[in-house]
């Protein structure tokens, strides 16, 4: 697989929906681990600007050592985005994944 960083610098990014452990085996409930045993989880974004009318919406994986507390409408910043292509089962799409999920504006020390 290979990842293709993703420049957000002119980019907005706004939470569409709560976040979910990428679970491994749902019989279990096995959450998917990173590669340092982070739990992984996904999240929905709305990304401005963004001309695909039909499917708005994108959704990242990224690591957290606890579950995130991330507030639905809220603006975000993605640290080290990146796409990359997959095939699985037949089925073949575009992934996101990045390093970290930070409020769009950081609340002052």
């Amino acid at each position: 697989m290979r990842n293709i960083p993703v420049d957000t610098s002119a980019m907005s990014f706004t939470v569409a929906g709560e976040p979910e452990p990428k679970i491994v085996d749902r019989a279990t409930g096995e959450v998917k681990k990173d590669a340092e045993g982070r739990d992984l989880y996904t999240l929905p974004l709305l990304p401005m600007p963004n001309d695909d009318r039909r499917n708005p919406v994108i959704t990242v994986t990224f690591p957290s050592a606890a579950f995130p507390q991330i507030q639905l409408g809220s603006k975000v910043r993605l640290v080290g985005l990146v796409c990359f292509f997959w095939q699985m089962n037949g089925r073949a799409g575009m992934g996101f994944r990045c390093e970290e999920v930070r409020p769009a504006v950081e609340k002052a020390a």
